[in-house]
């Protein structure tokens, strides 16, 4: 294993227990990806692990470096560093970046999202491919692709599945709409989000499926707003909040409020809630898009969101006090819970562009983490 970064330290002794938490423990167990997103664990502990890429866009389908891979800890060392423990199932997904295509001032790259695994080992995965289109992929036990289940004009960010119903759940954010998915391939609005407290976009953009209940949890993650002064921000701290909704009504509750950048939302089977928020200050300057991303000697840019400011944090189902399981994550964008462990996907933007972290100017770099709760 690789000796944990000045970061992982830093993460590690913030999230030591207090009186009202469970003992929790943090490693790096993966590093040096190109934006890491969906992770999907198999019966046998292995890893599906989606990555969006570099969003370095030639038109060239063969220079495209989204990815699907197998993570197999082979030497058992707790992580997935080691020569010959990732398999590439896919390796030139379609990938691109916002900033260039879009002119958003925000270095984001889109490509290859979320990914769910069902019981009987097929997996659905979605693809980004800007104006080309939006699917959810389906893929067999074998990981072979079938094609596309369903397509949509918007970013489909996140999936969720209802075993019971044979349903999936799929939030497209620039329709700020939750949708079901049947697994022949029908799609059906359940609702479209209003706006939020600044009249801005919804954006939902991750979500859980409460077994329990049967609702499905959506974070909104919030879009621009003009401020008191006219000025155009990316985003409004505290405006961000998840949401509860009945499929079946469509009806849409307040679960979580107060949130900044909500970009994803996990559930343990006691029902405890984990929420990922992409970054918890005020937005930076946006970048201009004439911005070489690519450029090792370019001046450190936080690219449109204030970096190492994301966090993790812990809503117990009880309704007490929530505990912050990690603090100044570098823009966290995915989680996945399974068996007693949390993992999170950190490190969106161009990978290698040089940033400002916490010890000076460094660069962005695609990890998983996995936090082990006690």
């Amino acid at each position: 294993m690789k000796w944990t970064t000045l970061l992982s330290l830093f993460l590690i002794l913030a999230c030591l227990p207090t009186a009202h938490s469970h003992a929790q423990v943090i490693t790096r167990i993966a590093t040096g990806l190109e934006n890491p997103r969906g992770i999907a664990v198999l019966p046998d502990g292995r890893l599906l692990v989606v990555e969006a890429g570099t969003g370095y866009n030639t038109g060239d389908p063969l220079q495209y470096t989204g990815k699907l891979s197998l993570f197999d800890d082979l030497n058992h060392d707790g992580d997935y560093d080691d020569e010959g423990e990732i398999t590439r199932i896919f390796s030139h997904l379609f990938t691109y970046n916002t900033l260039t295509e879009f002119n958003t001032g925000h270095d984001e790259v889109g490509g290859a999202g979320d990914i769910v695994l069902l019981a009987d080992g097929s997996a659905y995965m979605t693809q980004d491919k800007a104006f080309d289109g939006n699917s959810i992929v389906q893929l067999t036990p074998d990981f072979r692709a079938v094609g596309d289940l369903a397509t949509s004009n918007a970013t489909i960010n996140a999936l969720a599945y209802d075993p019971d119903r044979q349903l999936l759940y799929a939030v497209d954010s620039g329709l700020n709409r939750l949708s079901s998915v049947t697994l022949e391939g029908e799609k059906s609005t359940i609702v479209d989000f209003p706006l939020l407290a600044h009249d801005q976009q919804a954006v939902p953009s991750g979500m859980a499926f409460d077994p329990r209940t049967g609702d499905v949890l959506v974070t909104l993650f919030s879009g621009q707003v003009i401020d008191y002064y006219g000025t155009l921000l990316s985003l409004m701290p505290g405006d961000s909040k998840i949401v509860r909704v009945n499929p079946t009504t469509g009806t849409v509750t307040d679960e979580i409020t107060g949130l900044t950048t909500a970009v994803d939302v996990a559930l343990d089977d006691a029902g405890n809630r984990y929420v990922a928020e992409l970054t918890t200050r005020w937005p930076p300057a946006p970048m201009s898009r004439d911005f070489d991303l690519f450029d090792p000697a370019a001046p450190p840019d936080d690219g449109g969101y204030a970096r190492f400011s994301g966090r993790v944090t812990r809503y117990p189902a009880d309704g007490s006090a929530p505990v912050i399981l990690a603090d100044g994550l570098d823009l966290p964008t995915n989680l996945t819970w399974h068996e007693g462990a949390l993992y999170v996907s950190v490190g969106q933007g161009t990978p290698g562009r040089p940033i400002i972290g916490p010890q000076g100017v460094t660069h962005i770099t695609g990890e998983i983490y996995r936090i082990t709760i006690g």
